[in-house]
């Protein structure tokens, strides 16, 4: 393993390309380079500077944008052998030309993972070759391989990989992290292919982190105890308690909400805002669900849903009403003996608003996140925004539950 160059030089690397990394090429023959940072089938919004337009679909000839060769770029490492450096060399030259330097950045280190004199990799990362073989200088000091591993083993000199929308930081093992690296772009793509379109969610411009800690003692004290990784909005990173083993579902519970926030900061030109308990809840549990972990390679399954909480709120004698469950607050989720009621009747409304039908609430879903994000908060907004009154809407909810479980 190598440490990467100092960020501060892989962020010079990344803005020696193009200002605006994609192109959209119209019927015209006029290209357009520009950030596309909404694509639906009727129409694609992009970004020059601060100046956001809209385009017909139907206006548009090509389109090429850092989204396409991103999933072009997963599609090919889930089909190669990762332990083959000429593989893995090719498919780094292919991401560079692609504008994805962050995913190559990392694809040369995980080269020297499996293959530690691998000169390509070596020089692509700034390593110079002397009498003690390769090393690369950081702060002022020259560091071999093993010295590079044991470094970064540190907190204060964790590990940072670039990819196509996060910096990922961590002082755990890098092949561990490098995979973290390729899943939260898997996570992205499944989050954007299921709700992006059908939400109106913007791509996000920042760029939230992800921490994970090999070592508790580095581990930032989380709002609920015990909780083993946890998103803070205001910092726009997400903490993961490596050594306390959290299961996929668990982080990839708080990266939903990470993603759900920085696609309506975006979406709705709101830097503050946030969702209501019940929604975040929904949709956080949705996508634990939905995790089918394997490093690397993680894949999304949201049909069909766990049912044992369908099964479970067709039992319950004390159900929620729909009512009760949009009202819900944070301390629901989070202790006492109808904790659990809670977060799956939210599992199963938020099944229900996205998935019925095949989506047919999903519009006025985003009306109503976006909406409330902007803190117009309650049922009487939820009413609003879905066009219709609570009791008309439960009893369809209640009749999807009997569907999913079987009744």
């Amino acid at each position: 393993m190598v440490s990467p160059l100092p960020f501060l030089a892989l962020l010079a690397l990344l803005g020696s390309g193009r200002d605006e990394p994609d192109t959209i090429v119209l019927r015209s023959g006029k290209s357009i380079e520009c950030r596309v940072v909404f694509e639906s089938p009727e129409k694609v919004v992009y970004a020059i500077g601060t100046r956001t337009q809209e385009v017909p679909r139907v206006d548009i000839e090509s389109l090429e944008t850092v989204e396409t060769s991103l999933r072009e770029f997963l599609k090919r490492f889930e089909e190669m052998d990762r332990q083959s450096a000429p593989a893995l060399t090719e498919l780094a030259v292919w991401a560079e030309s692609r504008g994805l330097l962050g995913e190559a950045h990392d694809l040369w280190i995980r080269i020297l993972t499996i293959e530690d004199g691998n000169e390509r990799a070596w020089t692509k990362l700034g390593g110079v070759k002397g009498k003690k073989g390769w090393q690369l200088k950081v702060r002022g000091r020259f560091y071999d391989l093993e010295a590079l591993r044991k470094r970064v083993s540190d907190w204060k000199n964790a590990l940072e990989l670039p990819t196509a929308h996060f910096l990922i930081r961590s002082d755990a093992e890098p092949e561990r992290i490098l995979d973290l690296g390729i899943d939260a772009e898997r996570a992205w793509m499944a989050f954007y292919d299921a709700l992006g379109t059908a939400l109106g969610l913007y791509v996000f411009d920042e760029v939230p982190e992800i921490h994970v800690f090999a070592d508790t003692k580095d581990y930032p004290v989380p709002p609920t105890p015990e909780q083993k990784a946890w998103y803070s909005a205001v910092a726009n990173t997400l903490y993961v308690n490596a050594a306390g083993k959290p299961t996929p579902g668990e982080v990839l519970y708080e990266l939903t909400d990470l993603l759900v926030v920085n696609g309506l900061r975006r979406t709705a030109d709101a830097r503050t805002g946030q969702l209501e308990p019940w929604a975040r809840e929904g949709f956080g549990q949705m996508f634990a669900a939905a995790v089918r972990p394997d490093p690397g390679r993680v894949k999304f399954e949201f049909e069909p849903p766990y049912t044992p909480w369908f099964r479970a709120q067709v039992e319950d004698a004390k159900a929620l009403n729909m009512s009760q469950t949009l009202r819900a607050g944070l301390s629901s989720f989070q202790s006492g003996p109808d904790a659990e009621r809670f977060s799956r009747q939210c599992y199963t409304l938020m099944h229900f608003l996205v998935f019925a039908n095949g989506g047919e609430h999903r519009a006025k879903l985003a009306e109503y996140l976006r909406s409330a994000y902007l803190g117009k908060t309650g049922t009487a907004n939820f009413e609003k925004s879905f066009g219709t009154q609570l009791k008309v809407l439960e009893p369809q909810w209640k009749a999807y539950v009997l569907g999913i479980a079987g009744r």
